[in-house]
Parts: structure tokens; C-alpha cells; sequence
């Protein structure tokens, strides 16, 4: 269970750092700090699992704690006002970010797991900054509806990405695991095969059946009824996602 918590705080926190290049200054630096921190907290918790139960200092771990670095010494310069840090220290975290998900990936299928993590990482990061930044809307009178509108796109190009790569998964080259699946189709029920439906549930249907709808709140400029939305979304997102790392590292299917 230490790869799948560890895989699941690696791409959320990548993915909500990478949410931050969309919004606007004018978010105020609250939001930004608050993000990076989350993202921080997310990261360390990761490697501490990681740590105390393998003990051993591999690239990854070191990768990862670049990342970690990097991503404090952002919150700082976001603290401080050190404007001309802030895109550097950003864009050399998520370097560093997709580094470790590249080194994470060590399997002969790598193309496969380096598409299925990035998405992962970029539709988590889009619904849990997308739903922060609904709060701001309170917080930030003049902030403009734009800075909700690009995460929202980008929520919905992650989500249709994502769906694509699982699509893939499931149709393409055979796999371990993907039995499980053809199981639960055949009316034949298993543990783990009803964990690959629940996924496939929570983490994709859930999230575009509601698309449409946060779209349609943010065009009318309803941010409380977006925000509510969101937190949702977000619930769908993350549960289909934390189940996705569990049926990669105990099945052997990158869903």
C-alpha cells in the first residue's frame, strides 16, 4: 500500500503545482501559497511512507525530493514577493515533478505508465484547483472569471485525455489484469475486477456527467454553485484515482 498512497500524493501534488501556470497574479498570493503548500505536505507525506518502509535512498526518492524543494522554495518566493522567482521555481518543480514520474515508471511498457501518470497527475491537479480557486471568488472581489474559466477548460481537456489513455489501457495490448475486467463483463464477479468497474465509475463517468454543468455555472458567473460542483468533483476524481494506484500496484493495470 506504500507504492499506492506514494503514486497518489506524487501526481496529485505535480498536478496542482502544474494547475498554478493557469491562474492569474491576481488570485492573490493566499491562493498560490495555500496550493504549494498543499502541495508540499502531499509530497513529503509520500516520501516519509516511501522512506520508512523501503529505507533506501533511490533516484526517485532523490527526484522527489528536489520536487519537494523546489516547490517550498516557490511558496517562499510567493511569501516574500520575489516575482521574478516564481516562474523559474515553478516551471523547474514540475521538471523535476515529471522526472520522478518518468523514473517511477520503470517497466518495459513505459510509454503506457508515463501517458497514464501524467493524466492522472493533470486531472487531479485541475479539479483540486479548480475547486480552491471557487473559494477565492470570496476572498478576491475583482478576480476576474476568466482565472475559473481556464481551469475549467483545462479540467475538461484532463478528463477527456484521461479517459482516452483508460480507453486505451482497456482495448489495447494484453496486460496483467485485464482479465479481471472481461470477468466483471461476463457477469462473473472478483474482488479485484469489481475495483476496475468502481474506477471506471467514480473516476470517469462521475466526472463528465458533470462537465456540463460546471461549464454552464461558470459561464453565468455562479461561482458558489461552480465551487459546490467542484467539490464533487473532486471526491469522483480523487476516490476513481486512488483506486486506479491500487489496481496498478496490486493487479498490474495502469488504469
Amino acid at each position: 500500500m506504500t507504492g499506492v498512497f506514494f503514486l497518489f500524493f506524487l501526481h496529485a501534488s505535480l498536478g496542482l503545482m502544474a494547475a498554478l501556470a493557469f491562474v492569474p497574479d491576481r488570485a492573490g498570493v493566499k491562493f498560490f501559497k495555500l496550493c504549494a503548500a498543499s502541495a508540499a505536505f502531499m509530497t513529503m507525506a509520500g516520501l516519509w511512507l516511501v522512506v520508512r518502509v523501503d529505507g533506501a535512498l533511490s533516484w526517485l526518492v532523490w527526484t522527489s525530493a528536489a520536487f519537494l524543494l523546489l516547490v517550498m522554495l516557490y511558496n517562499r518566493s510567493r511569501h516574500f514577493g520575489w516575482k521574478r522567482a516564481h516562474a523559474p521555481l515553478l516551471y523547474a518543480a514540475l521538471a523535476c515533478g515529471v522526472a520522478a514520474v518518468v523514473i517511477s515508471d520503470g517497466h518495459a511498457r513505459r510509454w503506457l505508465l508515463v501517458s497514464t501518470d501524467l493524466t492522472s497527475a493533470l486531472l487531479m491537479g485541475a479539479a483540486a484547483g479548480a475547486m480552491i480557486l471557487g473559494h477565492y471568488y470570496l476572498v478576491v472581489l475583482d478576480l476576474p472569471i476568466q482565472a475559473l474559466r481556464r481551469l475549467t477548460i483545462l479540467l475538461i481537456v484532463a478528463i477527456a485525455l484521461r479517459t482516452v489513455v483508460v480507453a486505451i489501457v482497456l482495448a489495447g495490448p494484453t496486460h496483467p489484469g485485464l482479465a479481471e475486467a472481461r470477468t466483471v463483463a461476463a457477469g462473473l464477479l472478483s474482488i479485484d475486477g469489481v475495483f476496475v468497474w468502481m474506477r471506471l465509475l467514480f473516476g470517469i463517468a462521475g466526472p463528465l456527467s458533470l462537465v456540463w454543468f460546471i461549464w454552464k455555472t461558470v459561464e453565468i458567473r455562479s461561482t458558489q454553485s461552480a465551487t459546490g460542483i467542484l467539490y464533487v468533483q473532486l471526491f469522483l476524481v480523487m476516490a476513481g484515482e486512488l483506486l486506479a494506484k491500487y489496481l496498478r500496484v496490486a493487479v498490474g493495470i495502469p488504469l
